[in-house]
């Protein structure tokens, strides 16, 4: 049973020093006379709804949830409450923000595991609300309760806090998926596609190509095996079963983001030949039958994609013949020209030949790419810096140069991609006599910056 001790004093004393009747408190609180008379001043007293100490708090002149704590401690005075009575405390407190409350009762309940159950159901609410602070402690407890067993539910709950901690610190966000990738055999399948992508995502801005390959071909495997599925369903006219794997996105998207990222891998570590096969494997999935018209766009998204990679490849192999076709695609194609650029800039380097006609047509474009600030696009951009400082240098453009090569100092520092950091310091170091003052100080600014950053990194490790 629930006792009410502390909260009816705190009750009592107000009614007495604002020198209120019962009568006219109920009035005030909007709560039923009875109700407050039995809660009061029936031996047990009657237990309180989170509703009623809601509109109790709400009477006093009390901030939101300013009882919930001594609500908290007063449920498990006696007994363990009923999970009915918990779980609208639970989320009441996820709405108003009483992290410490949601630990309190947690902490309590950590000697009757009875109710995880009931608590990952409550945590998967409270994460579709969106109050993602309040479901991770649940979701730890998950976690704690179940670490020695290969349930479902503890790969849910690694799972969401992965979905949880991402955000725009990428160190951050490999730990994340380092820590989550060997729970993901373990989920759903309609969970296991979508986490599939957005490990790829991150694997993608550290680089490690190997392992795109690994998991894009999962992500194609376990598509295939949802798309077979379907099949037999739809060739068994006696079944009227419902598809029992429910995706959040189509076949389409799955299938799309496998073969497009494995052929991106493949074009990354020098594989253009292989390469080019993925990118013919996305080319055309009218096959998977899209439904809709948005899956209909969604097929010549990914066609549109297909043949912008596939310039790229004939670039990124020297073929000069191709340029001004695909000159012609970026312009038809906007959200091409950043990725396009780069890549045409770096073909400049590697086979030795002039674009500065390109680069004279796409000037208005280069300079909008300063509010491109996403992470994808940042990549980007500091590849297109890189290789447009090694351009200008290769043609005597020293000026130029060092201006490129500052802007991805700079970017490396932004998205930490130490790799390129030491590239580009070299490069300035090698052209050292070009520079000014103004350069100087930049330089010095933007290498103190890295410093910070780096030493940072290190206590935190420690």
């Amino acid at each position: 049973m629930i006792s009410n001790a502390t909260i009816r004093c705190e009750m009592e004393t107000y009614i007495r020093e604002q020198g209120l009747t019962m009568q006219s408190f109920a009035e005030q609180a909007g709560v039923n006379r009875g109700t407050l008379s039995a809660i009061i001043n029936r031996n047990p007293p009657r237990k309180i709804s989170v509703r009623e100490l809601d509109l109790i708090t709400k009477g006093m002149g009390l901030p939101e949830g300013e009882l919930y704590s001594l609500y908290a401690e007063e449920c498990f005075i006696q007994a363990v409450p009923h999970w009915r009575r918990l779980k609208p405390f639970l989320l009441r407190c996820a709405e108003t923000g009483k992290l410490d409350c949601i630990g309190k009762v947690l902490e309590m309940l950590l000697d009757n595991l009875s109710h995880i159950g009931e608590i990952f159901a409550t945590a998967e609410q409270m994460y579709e609300q969106g109050y993602r602070d309040a479901s991770k402690l649940l979701y730890r407890c998950v976690i704690e309760s179940e670490k020695y067993n290969n349930s479902e539910r503890l790969a849910i709950s690694h799972y969401r806090m992965f979905q949880i901690a991402i955000g725009k610190d990428m160190e951050a966000n490999l730990r994340a998926a380092l820590q989550f990738e060997p729970y993901r055999k373990s989920l759903p399948l309609e969970l296991l596609l979508d986490s599939l992508v957005e490990l790829l995502k991150i694997y993608f801005f550290i680089h490690n190509w190997n392992h795109i390959v690994k998991v894009s071909d999962e992500l194609i495997e376990q598509s295939q095996a949802v798309f077979g599925e379907r099949k037999r369903r739809k060739s068994n006219s006696n079944s009227l079963r419902a598809d029992t794997v429910r995706l959040r996105r189509s076949l389409i998207h799955y299938y799309g983001q496998g073969y497009l990222c494995k052929a991106t891998a493949l074009q990354k570590m020098g594989d253009l030949e292989e390469a080019r096969i993925e990118i013919a494997r996305y080319a055309d999935l009218s096959w998977l039958e899209p439904a809709n018209t948005e899956e209909e766009q969604e097929v010549q998204k990914y066609a549109s994609w297909a043949k912008a990679n596939l310039y790229t490849l004939d670039i990124l192999a020297g073929r000069k013949d191709t340029l001004k076709e695909y000159v012609e695609f970026l312009r038809n194609n906007p959200e091409e020209i950043l990725s396009g650029l780069a890549t045409i800039i770096q073909s400049a380097n590697k086979y030795d030949f002039s674009i500065d006609d390109i680069l004279w047509k796409f000037f208005d474009e280069i300079s909008g790419f300063e509010s491109y600030n996403d992470s994808v696009s940042m990549e980007r951009r500091l590849r297109l810096a890189i290789q447009m400082s090694i351009y200008y240098f290769r043609r005597g453009k020293f000026s130029e140069g060092i201006e490129s090569c500052l802007k991805a100092l700079d970017l490396a520092v932004t998205t930490n991609n130490q790799t390129v950091f030491a590239e580009a310091v070299t490069l300035f170091e090698a052209y050292r006599a070009y520079t000014g003052p103004p350069h100087e100080e930049v330089f010095k600014t933007v290498i103190e910056q890295m410093r910070i950053r780096t030493t940072l990194k290190y206590s935190m490790q420690i």
